[in-house]
């Protein structure tokens, strides 16, 4: 099909005027010259209109030409295509151009199209012009760069995990009666010193404009905080420093809060100074509680937080995970604005201020200024509005909404897990929550459309189908099955060629004819029946496979209420006590490293008072200990061998002239050989370690030499280095402190 150009002429025929000019001819019976002039048209299409009336018709009958007869699909057949592709794209796998061509060419062959152009099946594949020709004919369809999403946020966002964040925030809603100006939503942002500059005008056709900004900026965190009343909180700001300074909070909101933290991130101190933030802002208590609705951040999830928040009357519930971008109003309406606002106040300054850098002292008041801009009350009440939360309204998102998550659903879990959430959607869009538990999934009650087994004197089988006169429940419910029209008298053998079950597939009854007919409703005329192949059966739709995509091994809090979940409580217990062990382990292995002593614990005492049992339990158990106060030069336990090739001994040797005569030093060194008349080869290595004595290495420069046996005072144990980086240290232990080792 060739593409469309505009017309090079304004010479255009009214086929009406054409039918006139043949009816003419043909009753006054004058040449064509004479009628083709008379109505305004060429002579040689009259002609043909008389040689096209011969062969279809008596010759005397006007014949009007064919329109579009070599069309590759149906009207019907493109409606199913167009369909197909905006499905794929709400999936967040939309089809590029050149697999839509592909997509289409298969589809062809599906449909058994006679019409497919010969460059279709050179390229095995939709030429350009047809794909154009398409995109005019359906200008709902449009050719765009698409926005990169994560699959966590695709796989969260579904219906099962959005009824039960509306679950746990109605009943708290029932319980405690929060008018609007006690409901608050909190989140925090990353602000920069260098942010994204804006555009500006300039020559078409030269490289990208540049300006002039630091290479890297500082960065540190704003906390916004919001009302479902329309009314937004004084800030609070997470500053990278580790002292404070009056000039940060210059000239910014009365009331906003600076917090110091060396990094500049939110963890969970700075988030409960956050919360005493909130709590004085809004005077809440046991008598007169508030609710917070926040994010499951790691920062958040802290045992400190919970605590506070039910001394101090919060009521927290949690949004579920990888879906704050649907259901979190600063992210909706609040936070896109705001980031606007702060780009132009930064980019206004650096065009007042040449050559004058943003720094973190002057950060904050220039987000009070876009704070005080983009939290309105109207972008605040829009917030609230879109995620449903205020006014509360539980079907907000359409089904559109969750077919992103069909592409990761999974089999409904064991029935102690199922919750019910009301009938599912048309398009099937009850997918699993994205995380590791099996999701939640509907509960549905199917029409029981199986054959009645039943005494039957007409039927010699013994089996007796339902009454065909009666129409199954529902208007659009088929059996359950793919491809398989309901049992009866007149329908047809289930094929290639059955109807998918869909909103279109009309009532089974007797009247129900062979799919690609005309079927007969009664009440109604007569219509086609849609095409019985889909794009869909050529090219499903992506679906994930069975494994998870993220979080393997990982459990994540589902939405609640924090404050009330016990279970979740008992977890953060757990975890705060795990994260201080650790911390306290990492202290003791900083100490020791530092070659600062541990103090020994005490052993423990016994119940009984035998002195076998005080001994037994007063012995230590390892070979060694790491306390080197325990041996001196005579106590120090060497191994009981004879030194032999390939051991490490300790050396004790006298200083040279110069060097202290008469003081005698110790080295580890490594037996090469053992030579006659009791000597020994030795290879002497270097100490690494001069507080702890127990880690040596080999010089760069082999110090090989001979030493009588007499001045070997025993064989040390040790041990090699396991990685690349240390494997050529030798560590020997118990460290050896008692002796006057060479430095």
């Amino acid at each position: 099909m060739p593409r469309q150009r505009p017309r090079t002429s304004n010479k255009q025929m009214d086929r009406t005027d054409l039918e006139k000019a043949f009816n003419h001819r043909v009753q006054t019976e004058c040449s064509h010259k004479e009628a083709a002039e008379k109505f305004g048209v060429k002579k040689t299409t009259l002609v043909d209109a008389f040689n096209r009336s011969k062969k279809e018709a008596n010759g005397v009958t006007y014949v009007p030409v064919p329109g579009k007869v070599n069309m590759v699909f149906t009207p019907e057949q493109e409606g199913l295509i167009v369909k197909y592709t905006i499905q794929a794209a709400q999936m967040f796998y939309g089809l590029p151009r050149i697999e839509v061509r592909r997509m289409v060419y298969n589809y062809a062959h599906a449909c058994k199209s006679k019409s497919i152009p010969e460059a279709w099946e050179r390229n095995r594949m939709a030429t350009t012009d047809w794909y154009y020709s398409f995109m005019e004919r359906h200008p709902d369809l449009v050719l765009k760069a698409p926005e990169g999403m994560s699959i966590a946020r695709i796989v969260a966002f579904n219906k099962v995990n959005v009824e039960t964040f509306f679950k746990a925030y109605t009943l708290a809603l029932e319980k405690y009666q929060f008018t609007p100006d006690r409901i608050f939503n909190l989140d925090e942002s990353s602000l920069s010193t260098v942010m994204k500059p804006c555009k500006v005008v300039c020559a078409r056709g030269k490289p990208v404009a540049t300006q002039v900004t630091r290479e890297r900026g500082e960065t540190m965190t704003f906390v916004g905080i919001i009302s479902a009343a329309g009314q937004a909180v004084p800030p609070v700001f997470i500053i990278p420093r580790a002292r404070w300074n009056p000039t940060f909070m210059r000239n910014t909101s009365f009331g906003s809060k600076g917090i110091l933290h060396p990094s500049g991130w939110m963890n969970g101190d700075c988030f409960v100074q956050t919360l005493q933030h909130l709590h004085e802002r809004s005077g809440s208590s046991d008598e007169n509680k508030i609710l917070l609705i926040m994010d499951n951040a790691e920062c958040h999830m802290n045992i400190n937080v919970v605590e506070f928040a039910i001394r101090h009357g919060i009521v927290i519930v949690t949004l579920p995970p990888h879906t704050t971008d649907k259901l979190q109003p600063l992210d909706v309406s609040v936070f896109g604005p705001f980031k606007t606002f702060l780009r132009a106040l930064l980019n206004d300054h650096a065009l007042m201020h040449p050559n004058e850098h943003i720094t973190v002292h002057q950060l904050p008041e220039f987000a009070c200024d876009a704070w005080t801009k983009a939290a309105n009350p109207a972008n605040i009440l829009s917030g609230y509005r879109a995620t449903g939360i205020w006014p509360v309204n539980r079907l907000i998102f359409p089904d559109e909404a969750f077919v992103g998550a069909q592409v990761t659903e999974r089999p409904a879990p064991p029935e102690d897990f199922v919750v019910e959430v009301g009938p599912p959607s048309s398009d099937g869009a009850n997918s699993s929550d994205g995380e590791d538990q099996p999701p939640a999934s509907q509960v549905i009650d199917l029409p029981d459309l199986s054959p009645t087994l039943e005494d039957d004197p007409d039927d010699p089988t013994g089996t007796a189908w339902p009454d065909p006169g009666t129409a199954a429940p529902g208007p659009n419910t088929a059996t359950p099955g793919p491809n398989t029209a309901t049992p009866g008298p007149n329908t047809a053998t289930p094929g290639p060629s059955t109807a998918t079950p869909g909103p279109s597939t009309a009532t089974p009854g007797p009247s129900t004819a062979t799919p690609g007919s005309s079927t007969t409703t009664p009440g109604s005329s007569t219509q086609s029946t849609p095409p019985s192949i889909t794009p869909e059966a050529v090219r499903p739709f992506p679906k994930a496979a069975n494994q998870r995509p993220y979080g393997k091994g990982k459990k994540r809090l589902r939405a609640c209420i924090l404050t009330e979940n016990e279970e979740a409580i008992v977890d953060l217990r757990v975890k705060a006590a795990k994260k201080q062990k650790l911390e306290e382990k990492k202290k003791a292995v900083a100490g020791k490293k530092s070659g600062v002593p541990r103090k020994k614990k005490p052993a423990p005492v016994p119940e009984s008072s035998e002195e076998e049992d005080v001994r037994v339990l007063l012995d230590d158990s390892s070979e060694y200990s790491d306390d080197s106060e325990e041996f001196t030069e005579s106590s120090y336990p060497f191994l009981d061998k004879e030194p032999e090739a390939g051991d490490f001994v300790l050396v004790r040797l006298a200083l040279e002239e110069g060097r202290g005569v008469g003081t005698s030093v110790c080295y580890v060194a490594h037996v090469l050989v053992t030579l006659e008349g009791s000597r020994l080869n030795l290879s002497f290595l270097r100490m690494k370690s001069a507080i702890l004595r127990n880690t040596f290495t080999f010089p760069n420069i082999p110090d090989e030499s001979e030493v009588d046996a007499g001045h070997c005072l025993g064989v040390v144990k040790v041990s090699k280095g396991a990685t690349k980086r240390q494997a050529d240290l030798i560590k020997v232990f118990p460290p050896l402190v008692p002796f006057n080792m060479h430095y």
